[in-house]
């Protein structure tokens, strides 16, 4: 499979100058038309009203759901009223989206030169060994836990890659595995082996998507869940109508349910690095 159909960064840069110009020309309603919003709150001004900043502006919003100065928010522009904007749909973004984007170091073209390269060198071991290496020469404690926490990862069967391309930044996680009703069949069907990759990612612009890749008999199927509309349709737009997937059954759909990484990032599974 081409990898490279999940990591849409050529599309995803393209948006920026023309948000951009909507932004300007429009107001933030009109900026937010072709993916979800990116906001920080700013201040609570009352239980129901908050300054925000959204595309480098800052603006004043309703909202219903209570929200948490200095977080970061998904979310979509309802309708305007007056010079307020009301605000909904809003998820926030988890605290390890900040430390991917503080500490992103792997190179998106490396990701997908190595899922595509047959390489005796899994990628995990590359990584593995790229970790160590930036935790040798770290010099940051808050950096060294980071990458420590991608260490614990990979001990539970997941793969967290910080990586960066041009000017954003964006997590991606994997894991490989099988169902008992899988692992069931693959013993009945021997040779006819069910292969399947459960993945977890985060970009700034279109917020969190989970997924699974079966293979199956030679065919691929890739599920794709999102939390917004306007994610799934920019997705569908790069996604499906892109030659690499022609052979490829391709779902995507909306779930209401915030989607949760494969593997979170807690007080609890820190390696304790104090002296």
């Amino acid at each position: 499979m081409k990898y490279d159909v999940l990591f849409p960064m050529n599309n995803l840069k393209k948006i920026n100058p023309i948000e951009a110009e909507h932004s300007s020309k429009a107001g933030l309603v009109k900026y937010g038309s072709n993916v979800p919003l990116n906001m920080e709150i700013l201040e609570r001004l009352d239980p129901l009203n908050y300054l925000l900043q959204m595309n480098g502006k800052k603006a004043f919003a309703e909202s219903e759901k209570l929200l948490e100065p200095g977080m970061r928010y998904w979310g979509e522009a309802i309708h305007k009223r007056g010079e307020k904007f009301v605000i909904g749909n809003l998820i926030k973004q988890p605290q390890i989206f900040k430390q991917v984007q503080d500490n992103a170091f792997v190179d998106a073209r490396k990701v997908l030169e190595a899922f595509s390269s047959n390489s005796r060198t899994p990628f995990e071991t590359q990584f593995k060994q790229e970790i160590i290496s930036q935790m040798a020469k770290s010099s940051d404690r808050n950096e060294f836990i980071f990458l420590n926490q991608l260490l614990l990862s990979m001990e539970n069967n997941v793969i967290t890659i910080p990586i960066n391309y041009e000017d954003r930044s964006l997590m991606f996680q994997y894991k490989y595995g099988y169902s008992e009703k899988e692992r069931r069949e693959r013993e009945e069907l021997e040779a006819n082996e069910i292969k399947t990759l459960d993945f977890y990612a985060i970009f700034e612009t279109l917020g969190p998507m989970k997924g699974k890749i079966i293979y199956l008999n030679d065919q691929i199927s890739l599920n794709i869940e999102v939390n917004f509309d306007k994610s799934k349709k920019f997705l569908e737009r790069n996604i499906i109508n892109n030659e690499l997937v022609n052979n490829i059954n391709v779902i995507i759909k909306v779930v209401k349910n915030e989607i949760q990484p494969l593997y979170s990032f807690t007080q609890n599974n820190l390696l304790d690095v104090r002296t």
